[in-house]
């Protein structure tokens, strides 16, 4: 099982697995992983949780996800538009987000 390391603030960081992603998109200025297993997971960043990722923070996480796919080892820091504040995990995909 391979993850990539999603930097928050300081030497913290959040780990998200890269494996069977159906796809990967910007909701409501959070970024939104959608897994093959109907699972979720929507990251949210900035100061206050109000700052809004955008299509290049999407590119980030793509080639992370290359990078690793296939891959053992460390995971490489994957750094956004602006450090990581939550990973929230859900059981299900609203087909609307």
């Amino acid at each position: 099982m391979s993850y990539i390391k999603l930097q928050k603030t300081g030497a913290e960081f959040d780990l998200v697995s890269a494996d069977n992603i159906g796809d990967i998109k910007l909701v409501t200025g959070d970024v939104v992983i959608n897994y093959l297993s109907g699972y979720k997971v929507t990251i949210t960043g900035g100061a206050s949780g109000s700052n809004d990722f955008v299509q290049k923070d999407i590119n980030k996480i793509e080639n992370a996800v290359d990078v690793m796919s296939g891959a053992s080892g460390p995971a490489p820091m994957t750094m956004l538009g602006f450090p990581v504040t939550g990973v929230d995990a859900a059981v299900g995909i609203n087909q609307a987000t």
